[in-house]
């Protein structure tokens, strides 16, 4: 008989060993499949949706002088108003969606897309839409740009007299035409932050403005180049002044029963300077409710360079605008995903001539103030 003692197969020292060294496999494996879904879930996009709902007092939505306010109340000037009020209620309704992806490296892109309306409550004819779209990437050293584009369908302004229907009905009512155009906005910008609290802007816009068939001769290819700065000078409060420069370049022209050649105008081209300052204020917490308070000021002067004679072009000829507005919101947020904005904007235009005789005829035609206030809620979902 064999008294040789009995040894298992296998070593427990060793088993124990290799038992290990498989657990610690399993766990190195376990760490890399981990971060390889967090490296896949990093490139995956994040989508996000913001919901927009308010509403707008509009004490003139026609921006009409004080001479065709009181026409209006007076029932004076029959075919040209096709308002039921000069004030109305506008209900503001909007949808933007957005896509934060990577793809360079760990470099932020931001894709957006947008839809709005604004719905008269009363004056249908003003009703109008816009859609925008805008893809934003960031880049090293706190740098960042952005391609937009926007498209409004129609824009009802008002009814003018055309004057082609005048050479042929006279100043008859049906005389009065709609004015309203569509328009193109391509957009860029560049920014970098400088130093601590300090970020430089550049934007450059090109507009296209497509007027309907009775005013082509206003149809347009508009320049915006923006130089904006902010500057955070308090932990809550920062500063922000903005130069626009404007080139608007009309046509002049009616192409249907006229040639550059031919015309008299209008011309309605300009350049126009534009200086805005603001301020904005991060308030204490109400209720452990984050909200701040936002002044702006904006001065724009445009002046026309008609090369029609006063008398041919009065609307046009020597014209030096002056604008001011004033915007004011306070805005507070009751949690991550809902926000409300309350406003003010005061618009006020003073319009001049050079041209002595056609001054006070410039001042009654296109001076105007008015006034906006609102609400809005802003619901984000992520």
């Amino acid at each position: 008989m064999n008294n040789k003692k009995f040894e298992p197969y296998y070593n427990p020292s060793k088993s124990g060993l290799l038992i290990l060294f498989a657990i610690f496999l399993i766990a190195i494996g376990g760490v890399r499949a981990q971060e390889k879904k967090k490296k896949k879930r990093k490139k995956k996009p994040v989508y996000s949706a913001s919901f927009t709902l308010g509403t707008t007092y509009d004490d003139n939505i026609l921006k009409y002088s004080e001479k065709y306010l009181d026409r209006f109340m007076n029932g004076e000037d029959e075919g040209r108003f096709h308002i039921d009020t000069y004030d109305d209620v506008i209900f503001n309704t909007g949808i933007s969606i957005n896509s934060t992806f990577y793809i360079f490296k760990k470099r932020k892109s931001v894709i957006n897309i947008g839809a709005n309306r604004r719905t008269y409550a009363i004056n249908k004819v003003k009703n109008w839409s816009y859609i925008t779209i805008g893809i934003r990437q960031y880049l090293a050293h706190r740098i960042s740009f952005k391609f937009s584009y926007s498209y409004i369908p129609e824009f009802y302004v008002r009814h003018f007299r055309d004057r082609e229907w005048i050479q042929v009905y006279g100043f008859e009512p049906i005389s009065f035409q709609p004015y309203a155009f569509s328009k193109d906005n391509y957009g860029f910008y560049i920014q970098k932050y400088f130093f601590k609290g300090t970020r430089i802007k550049f934007s450059l816009f090109y507009s296209p403005y497509y007027h309907n068939e009775h005013y082509t001769e206003y149809d347009s290819k508009n320049w915006s180049y923006i130089t904006r700065i902010y500057q955070k000078v308090h932990k809550n409060i920062t500063l922000d002044a903005e130069y626009q420069f404007i080139t608007s370049d009309a046509k002049g022209y009616d192409a249907s029963y006229q040639t550059p050649e031919t015309t008299l105008g209008p011309d309605a081209t300009y350049v126009e300077d534009r200086f805005s300052f603001g301020v904005s204020w991060k308030l204490p917490k109400i209720f452990k409710k984050t909200n701040s308070l936002n002044v702006k000021s904006s001065f724009q002067n445009r002046y026309y360079s008609s090369k029609y004679r006063p008398i041919t072009d009065p609307l046009h000829a020597g014209r030096v605008d002056k604008n001011v507005r004033l915007y004011f919101d306070y805005r507070i947020s009751f949690n991550k995903s809902l926000k409300l904005k309350a406003f003010y904007y005061r618009y006020m235009r003073d319009s001049s001539t050079e041209a002595e005789l056609n001054k006070q005829y410039i001042s009654d035609e296109k001076d105007y103030t008015q006034n906006l206030i609102g609400l809005e809620f802003i619901y984000t979902l992520k």
